[in-house]
């Protein structure tokens, strides 16, 4: 873990533009040092070139926000660090982006203090609510303006599963385990189906919609769940074919760590309640309508959550 750092360190705040976002520092948890050192590499060299090269210094002070895998990682990577960028000009706080290994989890990270804010899901929200008191601050709005988001339960192209209940027997393919759109969800819609988990031929976990939805194309399972937003690209390219849509349910949202300062978290739903990206804000940002968060921010509170979490309970995804 880190030292304890002051909430309210200050660097040259970067230009909000997304060559801007190349300057920012990303912190990688490397699986091989145990989670104990974390290395803060270049940007530049990650992206572009593939490497990761020396370590660079970073400021005691600086912040981390990490992320819960969606896409492929660049894309994911490009599309914190170019938020990490933008609140650093509104905000003059050293931001800093926490990539977690596989095989390790966000919710590890910021209950352990690696992490000071998080870009998560339900899921991963509610575990670190329940294991260290994480605090949620903000959702995320759809392109809509709603701070919903759904689940889709996809097919490939000309596949001859039609309903949810035509998947008894087949092979499925889920998101990560504590993924609230690729596990969660469609875990509930499967039941309400009359579909038991045990009911699949086979299914698996993935550690990202990027690869369910691979998964699914290359014809290694058969249906799987996806967020909503990946569905419809994926459909509209003709490459799946969507089942079944949830209803809604509170969307992913950024997540304080337990050590964060009040006005430190104040500081930053100030900024990200401003934040525009369908407007003035979408030069700034990178791919930012691919997320579960396209128009924006709205605050939220735990209590939105009491649905979810009494389902994640049942299915055994809170227990420590």
């Amino acid at each position: 873990m880190r030292g304890q750092r002051k909430a309210s360190g200050v660097r040259r705040a970067l230009p909000s533009s997304p060559v801007a976002l190349l300057g920012v520092a990303i912190l990688f948890l490397l699986a091989g040092c145990g989670g104990e050192q974390p290395v803060a590499v270049s940007l530049t060299h990650n992206l572009i070139t593939g490497r990761v090269d020396a370590p660079a210094l970073t400021s005691a002070d600086s912040l981390y926000i990490g992320f819960d895998r969606r896409l492929e990682p660049k894309e994911d990577v490009l599309q914190i660090a170019s938020l990490a960028a933008w609140l650093e000009g509104q905000t003059g706080l050293s931001i800093g982006v926490s990539v977690t290994p596989r095989g390790s989890s966000v919710v590890d990270d910021l209950c352990a203090g690696r992490v000071d804010f998080a870009a998560v899901g339900t899921v991963s929200y509610l575990q670190s609510n329940d294991q260290c008191g994480a605090r949620i601050l903000l959702r995320g709005r759809n392109a809509e303006g709603q701070d919903t988001y759904k689940s889709a339960i996809i097919v490939r192209a000309g596949s001859p599963i039609h309903t949810v209940a035509d998947l008894r027997g087949r092979a499925f393919a889920f998101g990560a385990p504590n993924s609230t759109q690729g596990h969660l969800i469609p875990r509930l819609m499967l039941e309400e189906a009359g579909v038991s988990i045990h009911d699949l031929s086979v299914y698996a976990f993935h550690d990202s919609h990027a690869a369910t939805a691979n998964a699914v194309t290359s014809g290694r399972y058969e249906a799987g769940a996806l967020q909503d937003t990946l569905a419809r690209e994926l459909e509209a390219r003709g490459l799946v074919r969507i089942v079944a849509y949830s209803g809604p349910y509170p969307s992913s949202g950024i997540v304080a760590g337990p050590q964060v300062p009040s006005d430190t978290a104040r500081t930053l739903i100030d900024a990200l309640l401003r934040f525009d990206p369908l407007g003035d804000d979408a030069e700034s940002v990178h791919g930012w309508s691919r997320t579960e968060m396209p128009g924006g921010f709205v605050t939220a509170r735990d209590g939105d959550y009491a649905g979810l979490r009494e389902i994640a309970r049942t299915i055994g995804l809170l227990e420590r």
